[in-house]
C-alpha cells in the first residue's frame, strides 16, 4: 500500500527510452529456433485474437521464434503455474499481478530481471511509475504491467433507475437502503458468484478499509496490527449482512466469476462489486454480448459512518506480464514489442481495461469514470491476495467466501488468517536460515 498524491490523469511521472532503431550493413548469420512460451489468463475471445494477431507480427519479425499462447482460467492457471515453479522451469512469458507474489517468486529464483532491458533504448513506453513499482522488487525490474485500475462497483443504470435511483449511494445504510428498493422493484441487486472464492475477497477487503482506514493490511503486513484486529471482525460482521436477505441471485453458491459476470451482462442483477476488467468479461460471458455495456457506470465502494477509511481510498492493481528466469533474450524482446503504442492500442481496443501508457487510448465511458476516480483517489491498496505472500492471499480468499456463507464466524475468520499468516512468516524465517 501506498499514499499517492493525486497528480494526472493515472500517468503520474514517465519512464520514457526510445525507440530502438536497427541498421545492417552485412546480413545477419542464421539464427537458432527458438521457442517461447506465452501463458495468459484473457478468457475473452477479442484479446485473445489480438494477442494471437501479436505474436504473429512479432513471429513474421523473428522468423526463427516459435511463439505459442496457452490461455488458462484464473484458478486453474495458479495451480498449473505452481506446478512449472516446482519443476524448475516456469514460462517465458507469464501473466501477474505483481505485488507480494512477484516477490515471492524473485526470491524463488523463478523470475528474470529485465531493468537494464527497461532502462535502455530497448523499451518505448511511457509507463505509470506506480504500476511499475508492484512489478519491481528491491529496485529491480521483472515485468510490464498494461493496466491499472480499481475495484468499485459497476451498476447497470437502467435497472437502478427502476428503484427510483440516479446515483450511486456514498454511505453504507444508503447502500443498503437502495439494495432494499431494489428487491421491491422485482430486481436482484447484487450479481456474486462463489465457486471463485476471489470475488467476495473484495467486500471484506473495502470494509475492512473504509472501517480501520487505509492502511490496515499495510499494518499486518509490517506487523503492526493482525488479521484479528477489531476492524477486520467488524467488516466480516457488515458482509455477511447481505447474506441470507435476498440481495444475491438463487445461483450465487455454485456460480462462477464467469457466471457472476454473464448476469450482469445479461442483465439479470444490477450491480456488482469488480475491477477495471468488468465490462469486458460481461459483454463476453454473456447473451447480449456489446448490448448493456453502453448501459454500465462505475461507483466507487461507500464509506462507513464513523470508520476512518475515506470514499478516495482505493484498493485495485494492475495486470501485466513478467518474464521466466529461463527465458530468451527473444522472450524479453516479445515483452517490448507487446508494449509498443500500437500494438497496446490494438490490445485495449479489444479488451476494455486502464492503460498504463499514456499514448494509448481508452473509450469505454465506464473505465472514464474510474480513470476520473484514480485521478482523484487519497490512497492505494494492492489487493490482499497479491500484497500478501501466495499461502496467505489464498487463505484470504478462501476464509472470505467461507465467512460470507456462514461457515465460519467473523472471529473465526479472523483468526484463522491470522494462522495463516503466522505460519507464512515462521516459513519464511526456516528458509532464510
Amino acid at each position: 500500500m501506498r499514499r499517492i498524491i493525486p497528480l494526472a490523469p493515472l500517468v503520474l511521472a514517465t519512464a520514457f527510452v526510445a525507440v530502438l532503431a536497427f541498421s545492417c550493413a552485412k546480413p545477419s548469420p542464421a539464427k537458432k529456433p527458438v521457442t517461447i512460451r506465452w501463458w495468459h489468463i484473457n478468457s475473452d475471445q477479442p484479446s485473445q485474437r489480438t494477442l494471437e494477431a501479436i505474436a504473429k507480427d512479432f513471429m513474421k519479425e523473428k522468423p526463427y521464434a516459435d511463439v505459442r499462447l496457452v490461455m488458462l482460467w484464473n484458478m486453474e492457471y495458479k495451480q498449473k503455474l505452481a506446478l512449472e515453479f516446482a519443476a524448475k522451469d516456469p514460462p517465458d512469458i507469464f501473466h501477474s499481478w505483481g505485488g507480494g507474489g512477484l516477490a515471492e517468486q524473485v526470491e524463488a529464483g523463478y523470475l528474470r530481471d529485465i531493468t537494464e532491458w527497461v532502462n535502455s533504448d530497448r523499451w518505448h513506453s511511457k509507463i505509470n511509475p506506480v504500476a511499475l513499482g508492484l512489478f519491481s522488487h528491491k529496485g529491480r525490474v521483472y515485468g510490464f504491467p498494461q493496466d491499472l485500475g480499481a475495484v468499485g462497483f459497476w451498476y447497470n443504470s437502467e435497472l437502478l433507475s427502476r428503484a427510483g435511483y440516479s446515483r450511486f449511494p456514498e454511505d453504507w445504510d444508503a447502500f443498503l437502503k437502495m439494495l432494499d428498493d431494489l428487491k421491491a422493484a422485482g430486481v436482484t441487486p447484487i450479481s456474486l458468484g462463489i465457486a471463485d472464492r476471489w470475488t467476495v475477497m473484495y467486500y471484506w477487503v473495502y470494509l475492512a478499509m473504509r472501517i480501520g482506514g487505509p492502511e490496515i493490511f499495510n499494518d499486518i503486513l509490517q506487523n503492526r496490527k493482525s488479521f484479528e484486529d477489531p476492524a477486520m471482525v467488524e467488516a466480516a460482521r457488515m458482509m455477511t449482512s447481505l447474506t441470507g436477505k435476498g440481495y444475491f441471485p438463487a445461483t450465487f453458491l455454485g456460480d462462477d466469476f464467469a457466471g457472476q459476470s454473464r448476469n450482469m451482462g445479461d442483465g439479470n442483477c444490477a450491480l456488482q462489486l469488480m475491477g477495471q476488467w468488468a465490462v469486458a468479461v460481461q459483454a463476453q460471458s454473456s447473451e447480449r454480448k456489446e448490448e448493456l455495456s453502453p448501459l454500465m457506470r462505475f461507483a466507487p465502494f461507500p464509506r462507513v459512518k464513523g470508520g476512518q477509511g475515506d470514499i478516495r481510498d482505493v484498493m485495485g492493481g494492475g495486470n501485466g506480464f513478467v518474464i521466466g528466469a529461463n527465458a530468451s533474450d527473444e522472450a524479453v524482446e516479445l515483452l517490448e514489442f507487446f508494449t509498443r503504442e500500437e500494438n497496446l492500442q490494438r490490445y485495449f481496443d479489444s479488451f476494455p481495461s486502464i492503460p498504463t501508457v499514456s499514448t494509448v487510448k481508452i473509450r469505454n465511458p465506464g473505465l472514464v469514470m474510474v480513470q476520473d476516480y484514480l485521478r482523484d483517489m487519497e490512497n492505494y491498496c494492492l489487493y490482499p491476495d497479491q500484497l500478501f505472500p501466495l499461502s496467505v492471499g489464498t487463505a484470504i480468499n478462501e476464509i472470505s467466501a467461507r465467512v460470507m456463507v456462514g461457515e465460519l464466524t467473523p472471529e473465526r475468520g479472523c483468526a484463522e488468517l491470522q494462522k495463516a499468516w503466522v505460519a507464512s512468516r515462521q516459513a519464511e524465517g526456516k528458509s532464510a536460515q
